[in-house]
């Protein structure tokens, strides 16, 4: 197939890279610090030979880079079919929590895509890079926001007079707020039960129509 580049469709990804790009997600899920990352690390956890890694990337980085670009890729990608179940705004928004409150052990691994947003590092550049891909764009999480803030809309159910990219910023921050309490109970002494209905009506109260 020749070098990947973290944008394939899914069964366009040879079995040993779905692998290793598992074996990138479950460290970072784990807590592991991209730096720490080896590729005879990766190798060993997805049960391929260090050499495998290598006909297919030219560096870890690389690696690295193409398997959060996928595994974005493929979550967001899962959560729009989930969300175009829902009828209204409410009913989607109270998805978005529910994910995050039942996927509280992918938290580390999403902050540390936040914060790839504004590092310099070489796989954080290439994730960047990757994610302005035109193939990428159905799947940026500002498109996802902007589609159901767009139905809430068109539902009466939204404001209409605010900027699209405010609306969705506003979303992001109040999730990334609940995903921040779920991942740090030791830094913050508020329970994500507790805190759950204050990110809703926070949301809520800013973006519903009066």
């Amino acid at each position: 197939m020749g070098r990947i580049t973290g944008l394939e469709e899914m069964e366009q990804i040879p079995p040993k890279v779905r692998q290793m790009y598992e074996a990138v997600v479950q460290m970072l899920e784990e807590g592991m610090d991209m730096e720490d990352i080896r590729v005879s690390t990766i190798t060993e956890r997805a049960g391929i030979g260090k050499g495998t890694a290598y006909e297919y990337f030219d560096t870890k980085d690389e690696i690295i880079a193409c398997a959060v670009v996928s595994q974005i890729r493929w979550m967001f990608g899962w959560l729009e079919e989930q969300l175009e179940t829902k009828v209204d705004f409410g009913e989607q928004l109270n998805l978005l929590l529910d994910m995050v409150e039942k996927k509280g052990h992918c938290s580390h691994s999403f902050l540390r895509f936040v914060h790839s947003m504004t590092s310099n590092s070489d796989y954080n550049r290439m994730i960047r890079e990757k994610m302005n891909a035109e193939e990428f764009a159905p799947f940026r999480p500002v498109n996802l926001f902007g589609k159901i803030l767009r139905q809430g809309m068109e539902q009466g159910m939204l404001r209409t007079d605010l900027p699209l990219g405010y609306m969705i910023h506003c979303i992001f921050s109040h999730l990334l707020t609940y995903m921040l309490e779920i991942a740090t109970k030791e830094c913050f002494h508020m329970a994500p039960e507790t805190m759950r209905p204050y990110i809703y009506q926070g949301i809520m109260e800013e973006l519903q129509a009066k």
